[in-house]
């Protein structure tokens, strides 16, 4: 029986190759010390880190402009929708009021020499002019209806003997006039905040109606629509304190504030409902229609309402701990973690303050575009524009742009190419590029594939070419027993070469101390990954030094080959998907298709993800090809001896 292991061969093979093992081992070993504690120390993820926090915050601060300017809008159209409804229904009773006033004033007295009887004809006439419910809109009705019922308490002149005893009646009959403007007032509450509610709903769902024709393929549950309940609540809440708390909608309102007098703000003052009638009241004195309600005096007053209360409605929602966790999930995949979070500050006044400011910059804005774009539209005598809709579509497109550049993201302001690439930074973990991608699938397989391509060429063929062969065979070594040994030093030395990386990758990384997005399991895969390249291409270069008699031919095909493998790995890397788009050359992504380095998927293993076991499997088998077939022609072929 031939025995197929050699120790005297295998020492020999030692003595022959192992000062260049020891030397590319502890240079391989020594880089990759360097590489793992530069890349961990933190250095080389500070620029990453600041592109991805410079992304990460303009994403949120322009999701809170955003949102703070939606909220603007719609309160403060809100409100003047309110305004609008109110004044009509006060409008209304005070000119109810006043037409029964006048009427009340009319009240005939006698003429001196009048007959009682010609004073009761005056009198009958005068009641019959009386002002009736259905003379008023439905604004005015229940007053009216209470005025009426009023009138038809009046003292009858016929009940009674002389005009003097008559008056008497009649002016203690006038005191009890039913004018309670508290109820006229809750009655014009009652009915703005209707109107404001509806008004509010529709205008959101023409918002989302309007955003689903510009993006044909936006979800039904997308988060760029708008929530109805959402607006409407925030609009209520412009309207504190006025709003019931004992019931679920005025206590939930109660509650936001509570969170923000908590945060140092105050609460509310009163929606001035106050000035509004007051000036209503002046303009039906005089007798002119009222327009108080457009001036700039209560448009700058509900702008600047809905300006800060809706700053204080985002910042109590964005602070709230639940939507703080729903942001962070969607930073997950930026690595944004509730301590990461905190970092940013953005805290109650933070939030309020990106908010408030940004309805201002908006509102001064858009006064200044409304006013641009009115100078070149005309009007008629009352001001008003002709091409009401020309302008009204006009005013819109300025808005949408105002918008968006107020509330555009740092990603969103740059051209998409250019705005890709940096999310693609801002989300690479460059401690696994560096260490995985870099090192072990190029720089860390250089000087090993270099000792390979030497030894493997010194273990069969440089024996052949220089003689010593025929040294070895005329012993009682047999073919089959060279061929083994010397396949067993190479692999075993490839194996201790990677075994030694290992120890000094895992040293390195318990050395840092510090978290790394590289585990132990990781790196340790990492190295058995390196081992099975080395192992296919030794294979090749094994079956060369095997198949030929002559080591210039062995190197070049068996060597050629391995270098090349090497070197279109490392035009791959370039065009690979693992870099961002900024750096990558698609072109050169071709090369990862004819080296077999490919095959070590560091992504996969990176990741977490067995892509990489089939992968593997295939270098395994390929190396065995390779030394099996090289063993075979060895131990079957004519030897120059």
């Amino acid at each position: 029986q031939t025995k197929m292991f050699s120790k005297a061969l295998f020492k020999q093979s030692c003595k022959a190759n192992g000062m260049m093992w020891a030397i590319v081992t502890v240079v391989t070993c020594f880089i990759l010390a360097v590489v793992v504690l530069i890349c961990g120390s933190g250095n080389i993820t500070e620029t990453k880190n600041a592109i991805q926090d410079t992304i990460v915050k303009q994403e949120i601060e322009a999701e809170y402009s955003n949102r703070a300017i939606n909220y603007y809008t719609f309160a403060s159209a809100g409100l003047e929708c309110f305004d609008e409804s109110y004044a009509a229904v006060v409008q209304s009773a005070l000119e109810a009021v006043s037409a029964y006033s006048t009427w009340a004033q009319g009240f005939p007295m006698i003429e001196t020499g009048e007959s009682f009887d010609d004073y009761k004809v005056r009198v009958t006439a005068w009641q019959q002019t009386a002002p009736t419910a259905d003379q008023f809109d439905a604004a005015a009705q229940q007053l009216a209806q209470t005025m009426d019922s009023w009138i038809g308490t009046m003292p009858s002149v016929n009940d009674y003997s002389n005009a003097t005893l008559y008056a008497l009646a009649v002016l203690s009959w006038a005191q009890t006039i039913p004018l309670d403007m508290q109820d006229v007032a809750a009655s014009a509450y009652m009915t703005a905040m209707q109107q404001m509610t509806t008004f509010v709903t529709q205008q959101v769902k023409e918002y989302n109606e309007n955003l689903k024709k510009e993006n044909a393929d936006l979800p039904d549950d997308s988060t760029a629509l708008l929530n109805p309940d959402e607006y409407l609540f925030m609009t209520m809440c412009v309207l504190y304190p006025q709003l019931d708390e004992q019931n679920e909608t005025g206590a939930a309102i109660k509650a936001i504030y509570d969170v923000a007098v908590q945060n140092g703000d105050s609460y509310p003052e009163y929606y001035d409902v106050e000035t509004l009638m007051q000036h209503l009241s002046e303009d039906i004195q005089v007798g002119t229609q009222s327009d108080y309600t457009d001036s700039v005096e209560r448009v700058n007053y509900r702008q600047l309402r809905a300006q800060e209360l809706a700053g204080v409605f985002l910042a109590v929602n964005m602070t709230d701990q639940d939507n703080v966790d729903a942001i962070l999930q969607q930073l997950a995949s930026y690595g944004i973690d509730s301590e990461k979070y905190a970092s940013f500050g953005y805290d109650y006044p933070t939030v309020k303050d990106i908010a408030v400011t940004g309805a201002i910059s908006y509102r001064g804005r858009m006064e200044y575009e409304e006013e641009k774009i009115r100078q070149h539209y005309s009007t008629d005598s009352d001001g008003n524009i002709i091409d009401e809709e020309a302008y009204e579509a006009e005013v819109a497109a300025a808005r949408k742009a105002i918008i968006s550049d107020i509330a555009s993201s740092l990603l969103a302001s740059l051209p998409d190419k250019v705005s890709d690439a940096l999310k693609e930074v801002g989300e690479l973990d460059l401690y696994n590029l560096v260490v995985g991608s870099i090192y072990y699938k190029l720089a860390g397989l250089l000087l090993p594939i270099i000792y390979m391509i030497m030894a493997a060429n010194n273990l069969i063929v440089g024996q052949v070419d220089s003689g010593s062969m025929a040294y070895v065979l005329s012993t009682s070594t047999k073919r089959q027993t060279v061929v083994f040994t010397q396949a067993v030093y190479l692999v075993g030395s490839l194996f201790a070469m990677f075994c030694m990386t290992t120890v000094t990758g895992c040293v390195c990384m318990a050395i840092l101390n510090t978290r790394l997005s590289l585990t132990y399991g990781q790196m340790i895969l990492l190295n058995v990954g390196a081992f099975f390249v080395l192992f296919c291409l030794s294979g090749l270069c094994f079956l060369t030094s095997c198949w030929f008699d002559r080591s210039k031919r062995a190197m070049a095909l068996g060597g050629g080959l391995s270098i090349f493998a090497l070197v279109a790995s490392m035009l791959g890397l370039f065009g690979s998907p693992i870099l961002p788009s900024i750096v990558r050359m698609s072109s050169l992504n071709y090369f990862n298709y004819i080296t077999v380095i490919s095959l070590f998927d560091v992504a996969s293993i990176t990741a977490g993800t067995l892509t990489f076991v089939w992968k593997l499997a295939i270098l395994l088998a390929a190396g065995l090809v390779g030394y099996i077939v090289g063993s075979w022609k060895f131990v079957k072929k004519d030897l120059p001896l």
